[in-house]
């Protein structure tokens, strides 16, 4: 089974948020799909997508997709303006990506952006301990990385889902510097 969720807290503790969302899923095989509160699915089948991804690659430890804006280049295809403000726009490009990246993926050898991530719930357990002790003082910022990392440390892939594209907010007025709402 795959359970979607967008993990708060009302203390910006997104750690615990993580956690206590996972912690409500009782099987270990079940994939977790996070996402950020700013974030938009653009094709209808989103789920039918990363269904088929978790089934094909059942080994990965974690699995990004591509955004419309991100700080890390590697989850934006390459030509993307990440200035752009239509959703017409950006609805093309998920239809591109969708045509001419169908059923390829991207090994991350390195920490990630987590606007999604696909995690299976027996890896979240896993790596919690470490994920925890490394993000106990954190609130939102860098927990992603701090995942990330830790399924790197295990020997876990990182795996891109090229066909995958959302519309990531990501401050597009605000600038891609401004963190006030992360503190």
């Amino acid at each position: 089974m795959i359970w979607f969720f967008t993990p708060y807290d009302d203390q910006k503790r997104l750690f615990y948020a993580i956690d206590r969302y996972i912690g409500l899923i009782k099987n270990e095989n079940d994939w977790v799909v996070i996402t950020d509160g700013d974030i938009a699915f653009l094709r209808s089948d989103f789920g039918e997508v990363i269904k088929r991804y978790t089934e094909n690659y059942p080994d990965t430890g974690l699995f990004t997709c591509y955004a419309s804006r991100c700080h890390y280049q590697v989850q934006v295809p390459a030509g993307t303006n990440i200035h752009a403000d239509s959703i017409l726009y950006h609805k093309k490009i998920a239809d591109q990506c969708a045509r001419d990246y169908k059923n390829r993926i991207e090994d991350i050898d390195r920490k990630i952006a987590g606007h999604l991530m696909v995690i299976r719930k027996g890896t979240w357990i896993n790596i919690r301990e470490e994920v925890y002790h490394k993000t106990i003082r954190k609130n939102i910022l860098g927990v992603d990385s701090k995942i990330s990392y830790a399924v790197l440390e295990a020997g876990l892939k990182i795996r891109l889902i090229k066909e995958l594209y959302i519309l990531h907010y990501c401050r597009l007025a605000e600038g891609m510097d401004y963190d006030q709402h992360l503190k």
